[in-house]
């Protein structure tokens, strides 16, 4: 039973913290560490006094505002056991995580082996659970080969277990980036390395309006800067082997890039597209022809207008690449007030109102992370043709996009 260092950063976390604790104290497997790090919250001591009321339950330190990295280092430099998970202070941990992380390891064969499972969002709002369902959309292979799932966006940080031999290996989180050291992090460590996969929901990710990627201005501009810099450390061939198709892997990136608005990253990722070897023309068009009759098979065997449900980054990246595979959305349905009436990326955006009335006409592509309330208001209202973009992304990256006409996409 190997000793596990369950690291909690947290700033400015009285709200959320004690459950996240509680939650690490929790676990099944009886060999933990907890150890909390206040990254120099300024709340009156009110998250102090959450975390000292654990008494010897956990090991607290307190240390100068530096960012998630920094406390994360300071945790990893403090820790004494051999594996390392990471907790977000708003986020949960189900009983089994560790337990199940850990007999995965022992029983491979290999202790530095690298571990992903499956999670859940739960919105705050509706007080629904989203869960990932990464297993059921791509084979196991795709999922634990070397980064598909860190660029995918699917490894979530918490979600992890990590041999400390790694940082050893690759170093620790970079301390310059404020919001997405996590990819950063992630990308060092699990690439060229095979890992396993848990097909079961471990943990719960909370949804809310004060997390850090609504609240800290630079999170769409080093997103984007993440994104140029990881796909630049790619040649082809890389690209090929751990996706598929390079082109079709540029595409996911160009969609991630232009969802965060950062037009100078996705200028420069066009360019490595552009220059992609092309496919056989015969292939790529077969390949376009099956996406094309899989979205017909949806809505009944017929052609109908594509309606995105969500005018906001899951929906500016659907569009994206489906448009680079010669289909063309109609509509954004949104139920935001604020986007009715105008054109998003080149399309107009219609209220939920208004789609009812077409509803019989278009096939409706649910693009939102918490899907969950989203489903179940187009299932309320009788929309017949629907399906979820995370049930359609697997057989879009398996398309070949449309290079042989991409002057047509391609702008």
């Amino acid at each position: 039973m190997p000793l596990v260092s369950i690291i909690i950063p947290v700033y400015n976390g009285s709200n959320y913290l004690a459950e996240a604790i509680d939650s690490a104290l929790n676990q099944t497997y009886d060999n933990c560490e907890i150890i909390v790090i206040n990254d120099g919250s300024n709340d009156n001591g009110a998250t102090e006094r959450i975390a000292k009321s654990y008494g010897n339950k956990i090991k607290y330190y307190s240390k100068e505002n530096g960012g998630v990295a920094s406390a994360l280092n300071f945790g990893i430099n403090m820790m004494e056991g051999e594996y390392f998970s990471w907790l977000s202070h708003d986020d949960i941990y189900y009983p089994e995580k560790i337990r199940k992380e850990v007999e995965a390891v022992l029983a491979s064969g290999d202790r530095t082996i690298l571990v992903q499972a499956e999670y859940e969002f739960y919105h705050m709002g509706t007080q629904t659970l989203t869960p990932t369902n990464y297993s059921k959309y791509y084979s196991i292979d795709e999922i634990t080969n070397s980064v598909f799932s860190v660029l995918q966006l699917q490894l979530h940080a918490c979600s992890a277990l990590i041999h400390r031999s790694h940082f050893e290996r690759v170093g620790k989180f970079d301390e310059k980036i404020y919001t997405v050291q996590d990819i950063d992090m992630w990308f060092r460590i699990f690439r060229n390395q095979k890992s396993l996969f848990i097909p079961e929901v471990l943990h719960k990710v909370r949804e809310h309006e004060e997390a850090g990627s609504n609240t800290i201005s630079c999170y769409a501009r080093e997103t984007g800067a993440a994104y140029l810099k990881l796909v630049q450390c790619f040649d082809y061939k890389e690209m090929e082997r751990v996706f598929g198709d390079a082109a079709a892997f540029l595409c996911r990136m160009a969609g991630f890039v232009k969802s965060y608005g950062q037009s100078e990253e996705l200028k420069k990722i066009i360019e490595i597209l552009e220059n992609t070897p092309q496919h056989d023309c015969k292939e790529e068009q077969v390949s376009i022809q099956q996406l094309n009759a899989y979205l017909a098979g949806i809505s009944g065997n017929s052609k109908k207008d594509i309606a995105i449900f969500g005018a906001g980054q899951y929906g500016i990246r659907v569009k994206y690449e489906l448009e680079s595979r010669m289909i063309k959305p109609k509509y954004f349905i949104d139920n935001n007030i604020e986007k009715w009436g105008k054109e998003i990326d080149g399309i107009p955006c219609i209220s939920m109102e208004e789609a009812e009335k077409r509803k019989e006409e278009m096939l409706v592509i649910v693009a939102q992370r918490t899907l969950t309330p989203a489903l179940q208001q187009v299932k309320t209202l009788g929309f017949p043709y629907y399906i979820a973009k995370q049930e359609i992304d697997a057989k879009i990256l398996h398309t070949f996009p449309a290079m042989s006409r991409k002057e047509e996409w391609l702008k």
